[in-house]
């Protein structure tokens, strides 16, 4: 990845890539949705089974009966691979009824290869 040290840089990188400039645009905000968010719009989700199911992946970060929105990421493929949700549909920005849940700063090392031992990449191969 890149490395930006200014914040039109970042969004001038954002806006390169498609991917949506957050409102509190601090240098924080930007650079962490360079590096985990992906293209597109983001996931809308609830639990159908309980993630006790599958221990060990990221649907442990859900709650039954919570429907989620999250952005386009490595975290979201990870969670639909479960197969533990119910894809609701695809929102650019999280509506009203929904949990906005981001991808974690640790994300990568508690899941670096998928929690299927598959390497699914990040934004790029040398994300961890």
């Amino acid at each position: 990845m890149t490395t930006h040290t200014s914040k039109a840089g970042l969004v001038s990188a954002l806006k390169e890539v498609g991917i949506p400039i957050p409102k509190d645009s601090r240098m924080t905000s930007l650079r962490h949705r360079l590096r985990y968010w992906r293209p597109g719009k983001g996931w809308l989700m609830r639990l159908i089974h309980p993630p006790s199911r599958k221990p060990h992946t990221p649907a442990t970060l859900l709650e039954v009966g919570t429907v989620y929105w999250m952005p386009n990421s490595r975290m979201a493929s990870d969670i639909i691979k479960t197969k533990l949700v119910f894809v609701l549909g695809r929102e650019t920005e999280p509506p009203n009824n929904a949990t906005p849940l981001d991808v974690p700063e640790d994300y990568n090392k508690k899941w670096p290869l998928g929690w299927d031992g598959e390497k699914n990449g990040g934004n790029n191969d040398t994300d961890s």
